[in-house]
């Protein structure tokens, strides 16, 4: 399963979730995006790559958004990630809480 269908299947009992961007109509939603290292290198090539993940929430302005925070940090420690840390970035337009946690992954021979 790849980190996109891993994230969506964790996430989506919590609320619709998408890669990178949410084009959707629900007023709380997650998106998510991740870059890769490569690392644990052998004969010259990386034998695995650390994926670090950012899963942002959104929620309008005075939605109690708690319970869906407790629910994204134990999803994604369920699934095999690191913890994840947290940040509060909401401002006047709405409610944004990002979600950083890691994993890592085997390369594969092509």
């Amino acid at each position: 399963m790849s980190i996109n269908e891993t994230l969506r299947a964790v996430l989506e009992p919590i609320a619709p979730a998408e890669a990178d961007a949410y084009e959707g109509k629900k007023a709380v939603y997650i998106t998510f995006n991740y870059h890769t290292t490569p690392i644990n290198y052998g004969d010259d090539e990386p034998e695995q790559e650390r994926v670090s993940v950012q899963v942002h929430l959104y929620a309008p302005l005075g939605y109690d958004i708690t319970a869906k925070r407790r629910a994204v940090k134990k999803a994604l420690a369920s699934a095999g990630f690191t913890y994840p840390a947290y940040t509060n970035a909401s401002d006047k337009d709405g409610q944004h809480h990002v979600f950083e946690c890691e994993t890592v992954e085997g390369l594969e021979e092509e």
